[in-house]
């Protein structure tokens, strides 16, 4: 199953500035998220907002967790399990004949 995760931290948590905790967690969660979900589909940034968005395969959220585990002190994470929009578009079709 698709999830899509946006994290966001604040200015006061970013770890922009010190070398040591951006090694510690965005450093190492992208290989964190690959040894635990399935798949990492894409992963793409805000830099100025302070938020991640990322686009993964998994079976369930404790795999996501696990994944997301070095940036959990940073901040917060919403998951939304998402699905490919052609394939909703072709069984609303389905449906509706």
């Amino acid at each position: 199953m698709l999830f899509h995760i946006t994290h966001h931290h604040t200015e006061a948590t970013c770890p922009a500035h010190n070398d040591e905790v951006a090694g510690k967690t965005f450093g190492i969660v992208l290989d964190s998220l690959k040894e635990n979900v399935n798949e990492v589909i894409g992963a793409w940034v805000d830099g100025p907002g302070h938020d991640f968005f990322i686009v993964v395969d998994a079976d369930n959220t404790s795999q996501i967790f696990a994944g997301l585990f070095p940036i959990i002190p940073i901040g917060t994470a919403k998951i939304q399990p998402v699905d490919d929009y052609v394939d909703m578009i072709t069984q609303r079709q389905e449906l509706n004949s």
